[in-house]
């Protein structure tokens, strides 16, 4: 193994006029705060000046440990740097891909290139006494802004990490500093440009401190989380089945262990190293960890993301559900396919559902489950997705219910039963549905009855196309009509999945010019804030207000490929999903009778191609970083 100070110690990027730049009299006040997303703070004043005045969250990320002693230096990991606390009180970045951290080349199902070491050759010795301008133009010469004709803006993203108004925010600095500070972020470049061998969307970049990707898909370039993978390294969890592979000789392999001194389970492979607290949200170094932590309420509302768990693997799922809370949410929706759990009459697989509950439970996450399709053996030839007998629901749905009694603790009843392909051909009728809801919320009460059960939502549609589509509104006014108001009987609210199309959130029908997209915007059931109000004063008419309604599904879909009537996501930027979705959440929390709210979706994308109409909606991409909506709802519950 390296010398620690092989290891840790950065090396050192600028001249001696350059440190004194980084430690100016005039650094920022303390502000220590601690994020929500994560509930890590940043107490240190000197990690604090040093990360405010590199960019912060944007360039870091969110802290994701507290301050701790690895081999003798003080650490702070965040999402995609590790900073480190030098003998003279400045701080620096650690060579993260180094041999003695991180030389690894596949994590979490992507390859990356590993260094070059013609390259690594080449780059300018610290001992150069043009050290300062022959590195920079290192970097210029090796870092292209278009490689194989594709604009991967390799260049262009390293001299705009740090900008002259993060390190100088009251200005009297130099801007020949500022390549030299985003040398502290990237370290040198270690590769040439590569492309993903199994996804041509994608190319990468190996630096010292980081690798930046190119995704085809958004034509745009950021930095990897690779500092996560450090800390899922050191504690063992959301490690990726291949990293596992690769770190299993390192000697930070699974060190964290809390019931151990130190909280160190081989305290000999890291000498100076002390891990106590590190991972303990809200602890600080050296301190007793907090009694033991749920998901923090807010204002007793749903904070939640629908996810596709199905089918991978169990450190996969539990990995997803990592980012569910590491955004700060509470609740995680997961549909389930009835067909693909009753595989023969009165016979079940609970595996896969298994496995998400455990994943759920385990980052403290309450679970929504709404149920879809029954299996062909109990359909008729008219019943189309639903049941001929409505028992076989309510058997299912109390199976369902006794199995994770206490662990899922809401359901809702059927999916957008207002549309055919929800519900069959011929079967778009309240008729239809309401035999079904009575059976299946009987069931889940008769298991337990403390869970919720929720009407499952309509689709917003104003279109009547009969055996098709009703219009939601006169869809949700039928069933409440039905047998003087017999529904209201069989669920604790009422789910709803406005979309947000290409209308910003506080549009409505008097403001069709709001829209991004040409249309769109001819009908109530386009702003999802005003549909959402006519099913409150539905409710309230038929005695119903006193119920909560849930958004089960909401989402705005921002894609670069049409897809056939979903084309309004060409209108829609990455940064207009952000700020609608992150503005959506404030307007729900002031609605009294809004319960909670889940985003459609967080990670389709890693099973649908883009020409699929969910992919748009996602909010974590197919390599699993993240598009600008999932920080700017993290920042939401700030």
């Amino acid at each position: 193994m390296p010398s620690p100070s092989r290891v840790l110690v950065a090396i050192a990027l600028a001249s001696t006029s350059l440190l004194s730049t980084v430690q100016p009299g005039s650094a920022q006040t303390l502000d220590p705060q601690t994020f929500s997303p994560t509930g890590f703070a940043v107490n240190n004043p000197a990690f604090w000046n040093f990360f405010q005045q590199r960019g912060g969250i944007r360039t870091f990320g969110y802290p994701v440990s507290n301050q701790f002693t690895l081999q003798g230096f003080g650490v702070q990991i965040f999402q995609r740097n590790v900073v480190q606390l030098q003998p003279d009180g400045s701080v620096q970045t650690l060579n993260l891909l180094d041999p003695g951290l991180m030389p690894y080349t596949r994590i979490n199902g992507s390859t990356f290139p590993g260094p070059d070491p013609a390259l690594v050759a080449d780059a300018p010795p610290v001992s150069d006494p043009n050290y300062d301008t022959a590195i920079i133009a290192f970097v210029d010469a090796n870092a292209p802004d278009v490689w194989n004709g594709v604009p991967v803006n390799f260049g262009t993203t390293f001299h705009t990490t740090v900008t002259f108004e993060d390190a100088f925010p009251d200005g009297g600095g130099s801007p020949s500093l500022v390549p030299l500070l985003n040398l502290q972020i990237w370290g040198a470049p270690t590769s040439q440009p590569a492309f993903e061998p199994t996804n041509r969307n994608f190319i990468y970049q190996r630096f010292q401190r980081g690798i930046m990707q190119y995704d085809a898909g958004c034509n745009c370039t950021q930095g990897l989380l690779l500092a996560d993978y450090f800390k899922s390294i050191l504690t063992g969890q959301d490690l990726p089945p291949d990293l596992d592979l690769e770190a299993h000789d390192s000697p930070y392999y699974r060190q964290y262990d809390p019931t151990r001194p130190l909280s160190m389970a081989r305290p000999g492979d890291l000498p100076g190293s002390d891990l106590t607290n590190a991972f303990t949200p809200g602890a600080t170094s050296g301190s007793p960890p907090p009694a033991g932590s749920t998901v923090a309420p807010r204002n007793g509302f749903g904070w939640g993301f629908q996810l596709h768990l199905w089918d991978l693997d169990p450190n996969a799922q539990l990995q997803m559900a990592g980012i569910v809370k590491q955004a700060g949410f509470n609740w995680l929706k997961h549909q389930v396919e009835w067909q693909s759990v009753e595989t023969a009459p009165g016979q079940y697989d609970w595996s896969q559902l298994d496995n998400i509950v455990e994943s759920a439970g385990t980052r403290d996450l309450n679970i929504l489950f709404s149920v879809v399709n029954a299996p062909s053996f109990y359909r008729s030839a008219d019943s189309g997705l639903a049941p001929a007998d409505p028992a076989t629901f309510q058997t299912f749905m109390q199976a369902l219910a006794s199995r994770y009694k206490g662990q899922v603790q809401a359901y809702e009843l059927w999916n957008e039963e207002n549309l055919s392909v929800e519900m069959g051909a011929g079967n778009v009728d309240p008729l239809q549905y309401l035999p079904l809801l009575k059976a299946g919320s009987t069931g889940v009460k008769l298991a337990d009855p403390a869970a919720l059960t929720l009407l499952g939502g309509p689709s917003p549609t104003g279109a009547n196309i009969p055996g098709e589509s009703m219009d939601d509104l006169q869809y949700l006014n039928r069933l409440y009509e039905l047998n003087d108001g017999e529904a209201k009987a069989y669920f604790d609210a009422l789910s709803a999945h406005p979309s947000g199309f290409a209308i910003p959130p506080d549009c409505t029908p008097a403001t069709p010019e709001c829209s991004l997209a040409p249309g769109w915007n001819d009908d109530a059931s386009f702003y999802a804030f005003t549909r959402v109000g006519q099913y409150r004063d539905t409710m309230v008419a038929h005695g119903d207000g006193g119920k909560k309604i849930w958004f089960t599904e909401f989402g705005y879909d921002s894609t670069n490929v049409p897809v056939p009537g979903y084309e309004y996501g060409l209108y829609v930027t990455e940064q207009d999903q952000a700020a609608f979705l992150a503005r959506s959440f404030q307007k729900a929390l002031d609605l009294g009778y809004v319960g909670g709210m889940f985003v459609w979706n967080l990670n389709f994308q890693i099973a649908v191609p883009v020409t699929d109409e969910k992919w748009g909606f996602g909010v974590i991409r197919s390599d699993w970083s993240a598009r600008p909506a999932y920080s700017a709802l993290a920042s939401a519950l700030k």
